[in-house]
C-alpha cells in the first residue's frame, strides 16, 4: 500500500466531474456520485483506483449526446512535465478553459458534438468527438444505401 499523502482535488462545475492528485504523484478521476460516497464514508478508494502518473501526454475523453443538442463535453489526460501548457480548440473555434491539477489537466464545454484539437506540449492530439460506431444502429428499409446511420458530421 502506497503512501498516498495529501489530495489535492478540483471539481469541473459543468460535468460535476472530479480530478484528484496525491503527493505521491498517483491521480485519478471521478464522477460526483462517486466523490459524493466517498466523502460520506461509504466507500474509500483502493490503491488500484488510483493511476501512477506516466507522462504519456495522450488526452482521454468523455461526452454526451451526438444527436446535435448542446451537450458537455471532458477532455482531460497528464503533463508530461511541469509548466507545459495544454490548450483546446474547439472546431467552432471556441478556447475552453484548461485547469490544471498536480501533473493532470481537464477542460470541459457545452456545445454540439464537433472535433477539438488538444495541443500538450510540443504534440497535436484530435479528438474527433463523433458518434462511435457501435452506438450506430442497421438502417432498416429499402431506401438505405449503407450498413449504419451515418454520424452527424464532425
Amino acid at each position: 500500500m502506497s503512501d498516498a499523502g495529501h489530495v489535492s482535488e478540483i471539481e469541473l462545475p459543468g460535468t460535476g466531474w472530479w480530478l484528484q492528485w496525491r503527493r505521491d504523484g498517483s491521480w485519478r478521476d471521478l464522477n460526483d456520485a462517486q466523490h459524493r460516497d466517498e466523502a460520506a464514508g461509504l466507500y474509500a478508494p483502493a490503491d488500484d483506483d488510483w493511476a501512477a502518473w506516466t507522462g504519456d501526454p495522450q488526452p482521454r475523453a468523455r461526452g454526451g449526446d451526438w444527436d446535435g443538442a448542446p451537450t458537455w463535453w471532458l477532455a482531460y489526460g497528464e503533463l508530461p512535465a511541469d509548466g507545459e501548457v495544454v490548450t483546446v480548440v474547439l472546431d467552432d473555434g471556441t478556447h475552453p478553459a484548461v485547469h490544471v491539477l498536480g501533473r493532470v489537466w481537464a477542460c470541459e464545454w457545452r456545445a454540439a458534438a464537433q472535433p477539438a484539437i488538444v495541443h500538450v506540449a510540443d504534440q497535436t492530439f484530435v479528438l474527433p468527438f463523433t458518434e462511435p460506431m457501435y452506438r450506430r444502429w442497421l438502417d432498416e428499409g429499402p431506401a438505405d444505401d449503407g450498413w449504419f446511420r451515418p454520424g452527424l458530421p464532425g
